[in-house]
């Protein structure tokens, strides 16, 4: 791997710790709390691509699982990641890579930030599969009571995502992240 290549994952694996510092909002009734971490993952995936986003993200779960306290609340260790989040966290890396995927083949600049917004919404439909059904069986809790707890958190990420999207769009070109536009 190149020094550019270890040098941006490096650079996004503290993007996601940076945002870990920022604090949750705990909405009433909801266990999962607003993070602004969604936002680093949604930059990973549509930033570094599939391969360079993978990585960077598995590296962050495996900081989170060792303990260190890098998630929103200064969380960390393998009681989270098995805790009732950790069906949202254990997808990021997934998800990431499909975001990665699906940005790395955009070939047009026309529509990009609608393409980018695409791939970071099939990410976050990704998290949410998997964090909304680990939470049901990990709470004993009927799906679609879930569901309608976490719909107030996807519509603030679609909000999220579209801010990603077009920064990413951006930004991706700006550093020259090997893929189809730069």
């Amino acid at each position: 791997m190149k020094t550019k290549s270890l040098t941006l994952i490096s650079l996004f694996v503290a993007v996601m710790i940076v945002f870990g510092t920022l604090p949750t909002i705990q909405i009433p009734f909801i266990p999962v709390p607003f993070t602004f971490q969604m936002i680093g993952v949604m930059l990973v995936g549509s930033i570094l691509g599939a391969r360079k986003g993978f990585i960077a993200m598995l590296v962050f779960i495996i900081l989170i699982a060792a303990g260190c306290p890098f998630l929103s609340g200064g969380r960390g260790g393998l009681a989270v990641l098995f805790g009732p989040t950790g069906g949202y966290i254990l997808s990021w890396p997934i998800a990431v890579f499909v975001i990665g995927l699906i940005t790395d083949h955009i070939k047009t600049m026309k529509f990009v930030v609608a393409q980018y917004y695409f791939a970071i919404l099939v990410g976050i439909f990704i998290i949410y599969f998997s964090g909304i059904l680990w939470l049901s069986i990990y709470n004993h809790l009927p799906l679609n009571s879930v569901i309608a707890g976490n719909s107030i958190l996807f519509v603030l990420d679609l909000v999220k995502a579209a801010l990603c999207a077009t920064l990413s769009s951006q930004l991706r070109s700006r550093l020259a992240i090997s893929g189809k536009l730069s």
